[in-house]
């Protein structure tokens, strides 16, 4: 059955691992080790005791097994913006398509008789990597086979039983060993050179996806996209075959880069602009949004004034 659910991804163009339930558990005492071994910062604290949950659902069925699924996306978007008659090219993050990958798992366990239900709070790049389905790099993203780092992660909690158990050791990509150019190319130096952990409350993808003021220190030239970062991304070795699978010409006219910059709520934004933000993400960081487009658009027109 397992093999049969990985065909079944794979036609999807996703890629998935299922394991036991009980892993859970020992996903936890490896956090509960690693968080009374590390100095963590006020951020990596919340992720680990706020953010991730470890408790199983109720609803009816007994949890025997846990699905992890890769859903790639594109490298970037080329999304073009416009103001006071001046066109604006910046670069986006893409969504991977997780409302597709939800329907095909669902029809796929629920046809066999099965229970399936989302697990949204999981440490999930650990667990890809504890499963084998994913490599950490030295930037502490993950990377997976045929994908490199273009995927977003979910997983969903499931009765259905898992025939395999291919728990393993923390992998770290072998490249990484002889390789820098995240590290050289990282804007706000929180990828450390002789430390696993990065210092994700200097990475500009924290610093883009939390709305305020950005700190003093961060210099405005580092500034490069509308949210996240693709500094250590688009260099990456790893990341060579798939560089060029971008999503083109994304346009935001006058009057939807205005209710961007204004901050008008997501509900408001009329039905063909809600799809192109829920296309590209920015739904998820739309209280930083106008913050970080401000910016972008302020250091293009400098670029135009020049």
């Amino acid at each position: 059955m397992v093999n049969i659910l990985k065909q079944e991804a794979l036609l999807h163009g996703d890629r998935l691992e299922i394991l036991p339930v009980e892993r859970l558990q020992d996903l936890k005492g490896e956090i509960d080790v690693f968080e009374n071994s590390e100095k963590l910062n006020n951020f990596q604290k919340w992720i680990v005791n706020r953010l991730y949950n470890f408790t199983l659902p109720g609803g009816g069925f007994t949890v025997k097994s846990i699905i992890l699924a890769a859903i790639p996306h594109p490298a970037y978007a080329k999304v073009q913006f416009a103001k006071n008659g001046v066109k604006y090219d910046l670069l986006s993050l893409v969504r991977s398509d997780f409302e597709s990958n939800e329907k095909y798992l669902h029809e796929f366990i629920t046809e066999r008789g099965y229970n399936i239900k989302a697990a949204p709070n999981l440490p999930m790049k650990r667990l890809a990597v504890k499963c084998g389905l994913a490599v950490y790099g030295r930037n502490n993203i993950t990377y997976v086979d045929g994908m490199g780092s273009y995927f977003s992660f979910t997983a969903y909690y499931t009765d259905l039983p898992c025939e395999t158990d291919n728990w393993v050791r923390i992998q770290h990509a072998e490249i990484c060993d002889k390789c820098k150019i995240c590290f050289n190319n990282c804007p706000t130096g929180a990828i450390r050179k002789n430390r696993f952990l990065i210092d994700n409350e200097k990475c500009l993808s924290y610093l883009n996806e939390n709305a305020g003021d950005f700190p003093e220190w961060l210099p405005v030239s580092v500034h490069h996209c509308v949210y996240d970062c693709l500094k250590c991304q688009i260099p990456c070795p790893m990341n060579r075959p798939y560089k060029d699978n971008v999503l083109e010409s994304i346009k935001f006219n006058e009057d939807e880069t205005d209710m961007l910059l204004n901050g008008v709520n997501f509900d408001e934004f009329p039905s063909e602009m809600k799809l192109k933000v829920k296309m590209l993400g920015m739904d998820e960081w739309i209280d930083a949004i106008p913050r970080n487009l401000k910016v972008l658009l302020d250091i293009d027109q400098l670029g135009h004034d020049l």
